[in-house]
C-alpha cells in the first residue's frame, strides 16, 4: 500500500446518535421540546403566552404590549439577521404578530431548535436557531 492509505487507515470514525426530529426528544442538548402539558400547565392563554412562559433561554420582546421581536442571546452572525425563525404547521411565519391570534390550546407541540440543528434541517438562514410549533388540527391541505 502507499504510504498515504495506511494513514487514512488509522483514522477513527465517529458514529451520530439516531436522534429524529419530531420523535418528542430534542435533537441536541441546546433545544427544547415541549409539549401541550407543559403548556397548560403554564395557564398561557395565546401561542405568544406559551412560548413567553415555557421555552427557556430565548427573548421575547414587546413593543406596545404586542410581540416585536424573538432572540437568542448574542450574536449568530455579522451579515445574516439574528431574528429567530418561527414556523407553524411546516409553514415559515414572518410576522409573529400572529401568535397573539393562536390560542394556547390549540398547540401540540413546540420545538425550539439551536442555531446548528436549526440551519441542518431548515438552511443556512436559520442561524440564531428556529421555533418549530406544531397545532394540533396539523397542516391544511
Amino acid at each position: 500500500m502507499k504510504p498515504i492509505a495506511l494513514w487514512l487507515l488509522a483514522i477513527p470514525l465517529l458514529g451520530c446518535g439516531a436522534t429524529t426530529r419530531g420523535s418528542g426528544a430534542p435533537a441536541s442538548p441546546n433545544s427544547y421540546f415541549i409539549t401541550d402539558d407543559k403548556i397548560a400547565q403554564s395557564g398561557a392563554r395565546t401561542a405568544w403566552d406559551a412560548l413567553r412562559l415555557t421555552v427557556p433561554n430565548v427573548q421575547f420582546r414587546e413593543s406596545r404590549g404586542r410581540p416585536a421581536k424573538i432572540s437568542r442571546r448574542g450574536r449568530a452572525s455579522i451579515y445574516l439577521d439574528d431574528q429567530t425563525r418561527l414556523i407553524i404547521d411546516n409553514v415559515r411565519v414572518y410576522d409573529i404578530r400572529v401568535l397573539e391570534q393562536m390560542a394556547a390550546s390549540d398547540i401540540m407541540t413546540i420545538e425550539v431548535l439551536s442555531g446548528l440543528d436549526a440551519t441542518t434541517y431548515y438552511g443556512g438562514t436559520s442561524t440564531s436557531g428556529m421555533i418549530v410549533i406544531k397545532t394540533k388540527t396539523g397542516p391544511i391541505p
